[in-house]
């Protein structure tokens, strides 16, 4: 009798470790199933037609708003490193389990998006301030423009003297040839601002590119049963 008491005891124990071990891997699961959908947001946000069709201003205001928001994933990889030392197994053995190579996956991914977007802020960043001094430049231009027609149109004509009306006459010819210099300056300024839009998007495009097939070859060894698809739907930001 004894001998099936200790028995019941040894495998009623055995039993309580198992479901403790299930639950601490559950748990794990979860955290990795929140780091995911949250790196994946990001990065469906950033690959978004919509966002490129915006501004360079608006971009980058979009983009730093992000960044604020990948401050976040700081906690998740916290609550998964958490997790995986709450599961009381060998270094090796945690190393191996899938759930736990995909959390090192994400984690990585996690990084390189906070970096990646880092690096698109700072093209845009520069990019504004060069299409900024443009549209200043601009605003110069159409100034001296208006004030050209203003001392052509306020003149009054003379028609008394010859000397002095061919005088006149000049002088608005050199205020119509500054005119036209203008415009023509002003031109170059705007087909300059439309190449730097396109060069900036562009670069970061490029960047977001890269890194959503970054995460896609990291996803790999994702299978359906590891992560089901009942997910939850200022670059001075520390890196994960």
């Amino acid at each position: 009798i004894r001998r099936t008491e200790e028995l019941q005891q040894t495998a009623k124990t055995r039993l309580q470790s198992l479901q403790d071990a299930a639950k601490d891997m559950l748990r794990l699961e979860a955290e990795v199933k929140n780091l995911h959908a949250a790196v994946d947001q990001i990065q469906v946000t950033l690959a978004s037609p919509d966002l490129n069709r915006l501004s360079l201003r608006e971009q980058l205001t979009q983009r730093q708003r992000l960044l604020v928001e990948m401050e976040g994933f700081k906690q998740q990889v916290a609550a998964v490193q958490q997790c995986q030392s709450a599961l009381r197994l060998p270094e090796e053995v945690v190393a191996g389990l899938p759930v736990c190579r995909t959390a090192q996956t994400l984690q990585q991914e996690a990084s390189q998006l906070q970096h990646t977007t880092i690096q698109q802020c700072n093209i845009l960043q520069e990019a504004v301030v060069q299409y900024e001094q443009y549209e200043q430049e601009v605003k110069n231009l159409q100034r001296l423009i208006e004030e050209a027609h203003r001392i052509i149109q306020d003149r009054p004509v003379s028609t008394s003297n010859i000397q002095e009306l061919q005088a006149q006459i000049h002088h608005h010819e050199e205020l119509a040839q500054k005119i036209r210099g203008y415009q023509e300056q002003i031109a170059s300024l705007h087909t300059k601002c439309k190449m730097l839009t396109v060069k900036a998007k562009h670069a970061t495009m490029l960047l977001t590119v890269s890194e959503v097939e970054g995460l896609s070859d990291g996803m790999d060894e994702l299978s359906d049963e590891e992560l089901p698809s009942t997910l939850p739907a200022h670059p001075s930001v520390v890196m994960v």
